[in-house]
Formats: structure tokens, sequence, C-alpha cells
């Protein structure tokens, strides 16, 4: 029987084989091409060097689908997300969500997802969503709505509770919990 684990190491998720030879480590992975799962101050670093804008991005903020929380936005899809079909999203599939002002014209947060192990649910996948301090999501003093793997808390309860329906009917367009994808 093999074993196979998930290294978390540093600021990312490195896929490993149980005899230790495979997968990649954490030197090897992309960051302008995965967000890091750590955590809000990771999150934020990232975020802040601008590696997602180089992603595959909507043109321009806009009204979200009808069912969407979120306000205003942008989304921008990483390269192995954009270049899936159908079925389950590779690891290491992700997205960022730019949330904006009522009038479109500041960024004011972010909604980033990424898929971090092999697996239809929404536990595969890591999620984080920061808000300004007036939003009506429900936020810590941070403004930090959901920061982790979606098995449990708000990333489970709020996130997963949302995107488990993508794919689902018209009004829910997309597949395996990602509504929008940007080719």
């Amino acid at each position: 029987m093999k074993f196979w684990t998930c290294l978390f190491a540093l600021a990312l998720v490195s896929a490993c084989s149980d005899d230790g030879s495979g997968g990649s480590t954490a030197g090897e992975e992309d960051e302008t091409q995965v967000p890091p799962v750590t955590g809000k101050v990771a999150m934020r670093a990232w975020i802040a060097a601008g590696h997602y804008k180089s992603w595959h991005c909507e043109a321009a903020p806009h009204d979200p689908i009808a069912i969407s929380p979120h306000g205003k936005q942008r989304i921008c899809s990483n390269d192995v997300l954009s270049a899936h079909g159908d079925g389950e999203y590779p690891v290491d599939s992700a997205g960022v969500k730019e949330l904006y002002d009522a009038a479109g014209a500041n960024v004011v947060g972010y909604a980033v997802y990424r898929h971090v192990n092999p697996g239809t649910d929404g536990a595969s996948w890591y999620w984080y969503e920061e808000v300004p301090a007036d939003s009506m999501a429900p936020h810590d003093a941070d403004g930090i709505v959901a920061d982790g793997l979606g098995d449990s808390g708000p990333a489970k309860d709020i996130c997963v509770g949302c995107h488990a329906a993508a794919g689902s009917d018209a009004a829910h367009p997309g597949h395996d919990f990602v509504y929008v994808q940007v080719k």
C-alpha cells in the first residue's frame, strides 16, 4: 500500500511521493503561478508582489454573476486553471478575485483560491478572502473572512458553502468549485 503525504513547508504546499523522489519541493514551486497557503502575512506579501496580474485576467472590473456576494470584481486565473478543460482542476490551479468598491474604481479586498490536493471536495482547496473593515461579509478584526482549507471554519462554511454549487445549473456556471475560468 502506498501512502502519499503532503508536506507544508515555508509558505508553500509541496506534493511528494512516499519514497521522497516525486513531486516538487518548496524551492521548486513557481511563486508567480501559485499563491501561498500559510496565512494572511504570506498572502498579503504575495498579493502585494502582484504576481497574479500577469495571469489570464478579465479586462476590467464588472458586476458579479447574479449569485455572487462579492460585488464589483475582476478575476485572474493562473496558467494551470486557465488551460484546463472539464473535470477536476489539477493541483495548483489558482485564481484571484480583486474585490472593488461600489464604483469599480479601487481594489478593496481579495478572494484567492488554490487547488492544493487531488480531490473533488472543498477540502482539497485553500481559500482566502480579505475585505475592508466596513464590509457586510463576516470577518475578523483584520478583515479576514476565510484563511484555510475548506474542511472547517469560514473556509468551509462560507467559501465552500457557495462554490460547491459551481456548475450545478444555469445560474451557477463553471465546475469544480470555480465559477469563472479566465482563459
